[in-house]
């Protein structure tokens, strides 16, 4: 029996295969049983992204049976918001009772083992900021968490104009960035962004969306800008102390 199931999107294993290492080596680090099943490891909705429920239905059962058959009592989502919106507060409702586990988010989960020591970190002696992820913290709710990790490992935050729950969207949310169409309107969005990191002069940005994530390589790409978006994930497994 695992204590602990972990869940991927499928942006991180097409895009950003270290996360995936990642987890890994911060699992192993705390000294936490864990898991990664082949029946239930893929935690992006495209049911909830899509509008099917019935889709989405599907979706969250195979993580829901998959997590009870192993008796995980946690189920750790990937860095995607529509997977923490899907799981952690539609999940219940589609298994039709309260989930005999807990649901956290990839940055929440840091945060909670940073908070008891089981993941003890180096200090990172740099200036970053923070996108807020839609998904997970204006809708979500998981706010706190990111900073939490962040002031551990000892680094400026500096905030974005209109930081917290309510920073501006990166311009791909809902799966926007997908649809060509919108690049337009997209990349205009995507400007405010830009102004935004650019008003905090840090040295580094972080968030915890693979889907932001994307927006941000795409936008860097488009306007050739020199920032450099980072994942929060990856960030704290550089930095575990021996």
């Amino acid at each position: 029996m695992a204590a602990s199931g972990v869940t991927l999107s499928s942006i991180e294993i097409m895009k950003y295969p270290a996360s995936i290492v990642s987890v890994a080596r911060i699992m192993r680090h705390a000294g936490i049983s864990w898991t990664l099943r082949s029946d239930g490891y893929e935690a992006t909705n495209f049911g909830l992204f899509s509008g099917n429920l019935e889709w989405q239905r599907d979706m969250s059962m195979r993580m829901i049976n998959a997590a009870v058959a192993c008796g995980a009592r946690l189920l750790v989502l990937p860095e995607c918001g529509h997977a923490y919106g899907a799981l952690r507060w539609q999940g219940a409702n589609l298994y039709g009772k309260p989930l005999p586990f807990r649901v956290l988010h990839i940055s929440e989960f840091l945060a909670e083992n940073v908070r008891n020591g089981r993941i003890r970190l180096k200090q990172l002696p740099a200036s970053l900021t923070f996108h807020d992820p839609c998904q997970v913290s204006r809708r979500g709710g998981a706010t706190a968490a990111p900073r939490e990790v962040i002031r551990a490992l000892g680094a400026e935050l500096r905030e974005m104009p209109e930081g917290g729950d309510a920073n501006w969207c990166c311009g791909g949310g809902g799966g926007v960035v997908t649809i060509h169409r919108a690049d337009d309107l997209r990349h205009r969005v995507f400007e405010i962004k830009m102004r935004q990191v650019e008003a905090t002069g840090a040295e580094k940005l972080v968030s915890s969306c693979s889907n932001c994530r994307l927006t941000f390589d795409d936008g860097q790409a488009h306007y050739k800008w020199d920032k450099k978006m980072e994942s929060l994930l990856e960030l704290v497994a550089g930095h575990l102390a021996d």
